[in-house]
């Protein structure tokens, strides 16, 4: 079998956070954050990275001004299950979602440490009201995953483990995506 090389040209930027009460604003040390405080986390546990892209094209698909993140959840600080959604910016076309897909679905996944593990199985994917803007300074997400105001692009309505989850604070810029592997 032979597979399509996948053409593309992005200006984006990778980003992360994820649940913790250590200092950092926001926490992207990864798994077991040693920041002093850090254990003090006591809310539901959840982790993201996503790509904020300027411009660019995917197989001649123009994806400028997206957001895409990857998302994981588990129930408690003890669960080690994490379940995955990928997360597309609501105003995404059918179109931009599979390009997105097409690129970024087997290369990340939402570990902030480790963005290259990507889980073996396909994760739903779902448009949300998701936005970043720089207030004072920093990058700011936006992001709000609900039955309300999410709609899913691919998957089943009835995943096993859905938990709503809103964002509106710091993310960690990672790298710029020309030097992400």
């Amino acid at each position: 079998m032979t597979m399509k090389t996948l053409t593309y040209q992005l200006k984006s930027t990778v980003f992360a956070a994820q649940a913790c009460s250590c200092p950092c604003d926001p926490c992207a040390c990864g798994d077991h954050c040693t920041c002093e405080g850090a254990e003090a986390y006591l809310g539901p546990r959840w982790r993201f990275v996503g790509d904020q892209i300027e411009e660019g094209i995917i197989a001649d698909v123009d994806v400028s001004h997206r957001l895409l993140i990857s998302l994981a959840q588990n129930r408690n600080g003890q669960d080690t299950n994490w379940h995955e959604v990928i997360l597309i910016d609501d105003a995404a076309t059918p179109e931009q979602v599979q390009a997105l897909l097409d690129l970024f679905e087997q290369r990340q996944g939402s570990e902030v440490a480790h963005p290259e593990r990507v889980p073996s199985t396909q994760r739903p994917v779902y448009l949300v009201p998701m936005h970043i803007q720089n207030i004072h300074g920093r990058d700011t997400l936006s992001v709000t995953f609900s039955k309300e105001r999410s709609r899913l692009a691919r998957g089943k309505a009835n995943t096993p483990f859905f938990q709503e989850w809103t964002y509106n604070g710091h993310i960690a810029a990672q790298e710029p995506l020309e030097r992400w592997s």
